[in-house]
């Protein structure tokens, strides 16, 4: 019995390679969760950077020019794109 249980004790014990395996998922996960940070991070500069040249072009040239341009931008991207044609279509 107190050979299975040092047996089971030189498998089981701390290595620094068990060690290294360990800190190595948990620094993969924090890298992710900080990219992630960094990503939202600039998701709310762009969103704080529109916010900020709307209200200029608001006071540099009023509401109604900007409420238009804004109006024509939605109507343009409203439009159907040309329909593209398949690469096995054209073959035939």
């Amino acid at each position: 019995m107190l050979q299975w249980i040092a047996n089971w004790a030189s498998r089981h014990t701390p290595t620094p390679e068990k060690h290294a395996e360990r800190a190595l998922n948990e620094l993969r996960m924090a890298l992710f969760q900080a990219e992630q940070r960094v990503l939202d991070a600039q998701m709310h500069a762009a969103y704080y950077r529109s916010r900020i040249t709307f209200c200029e072009e608001v006071l540099k040239s009023g509401i109604e020019k900007v409420s238009d341009l804004r109006n024509d931008q939605v109507e343009a991207a409203r439009t159907a794109p040309p329909s593209l044609k398949v690469a096995s279509a054209q073959r035939s």
